[in-house]
C-alpha cells in the first residue's frame, strides 16, 4: 500500500522548454547552449551546479565564457529561466489532494535560480512552494544528483520512509532503474501526463 508519494519538478510538474531555454541563450550571444542543455544531465559545470559543487556566481562565469560579448546576471538568469516556462494549474490542485491522503515530497535535480523561478509559478495554486510538500530535497543542497542512489537512500532515511510504501514519480526512466533498486515504487511521468488521472494505477 502506498503511503509516500515523491515527486521530480521539471518535466513532471514545471514544463520544460529547451528551445525556448537555448533561444534564449541565443539571444544574450551564447550560441553553443544548445550542447550544454544536451549534456548537463551526465556531466559538465551544468551538473556541478546542480549538484551544489560550484555556485551562482561561478555558474554564470562558465556561461559567460561561451558567450560573445558580455552579458548581466540578469540576462543570464533569464534565459536560464526560460528553461521553465509554467506549472499547469491542475498539476498544483492534483499535488494538494494527493497530501490529505499521502505524504507528499519533492525530489529534483535543480539550482538556486530554478528554484527561485518556479516559486512564483507554486503561488498560483494559493500557498507557497514549500507548503506543498513535506519536504523538498533539492540536489544542490544535498551535494547529490539522481541517478546515484545515495540520493535515494538520504531522502528514506531523513524521512523514515519504507521503501515498498513509496512511489518515486519522475520523467527519467534511469532515474526510476534507481530507485527501483531499494525497492521504491516507481510511476514514469511526462510533462503530458495527468498527474490526478494517470498516476491513480500506481496508488493501488
Amino acid at each position: 500500500m502506498i503511503k509516500n508519494i515523491i515527486f521530480d519538478l521539471g518535466g513532471v510538474i514545471v514544463r520544460l522548454d529547451k528551445q525556448r531555454c537555448i533561444d534564449a541563450f541565443t539571444k544574450i550571444g551564447h550560441e553553443d547552449f544548445g550542447r550544454i542543455i544536451n549534456e548537463y544531465f551526465q556531466e559538465g559545470f551544468f551538473m556541478d551546479y546542480e549538484k551544489g559543487i560550484i555556485d551562482t556566481e561561478e555558474f554564470r562565469a562558465y556561461v559567460r565564457e561561451g558567450i560573445k560579448g558580455s552579458a548581466t546576471n540578469e540576462e543570464i538568469d533569464e534565459a536560464m529561466a526560460a528553461f521553465l516556462p509554467e506549472i499547469p494549474l491542475e498539476k498544483l490542485n492534483a499535488i494538494l489532494d494527493y497530501k490529505k491522503n499521502y505524504r507528499v515530497f519533492l525530489l529534483s535535480n535543480t539550482n538556486p535560480v530554478a528554484v527561485e523561478t518556479v516559486k512564483p509559478m507554486f503561488a498560483k495554486g494559493g500557498c507557497p512552494m514549500e507548503e506543498y510538500f513535506e519536504k523538498m530535497y533539492l540536489s544542490f543542497e544535498m551535494k547529490l544528483a539522481k541517478p546515484d542512489i545515495r540520493i535515494f537512500e538520504k531522502v528514506l532515511e531523513n524521512s523514515s520512509l519504507v521503501p515498498e510504501e513509496t512511489l518515486f514519480v519522475d520523467d527519467s526512466p534511469v532515474n526510476l532503474e534507481a530507485a527501483q533498486k531499494l525497492g521504491i515504487k516507481t510511476a514514469l511521468m511526462l510533462q503530458e501526463n495527468d498527474l490526478k488521472n494517470d498516476l491513480k494505477p500506481f496508488l493501488c
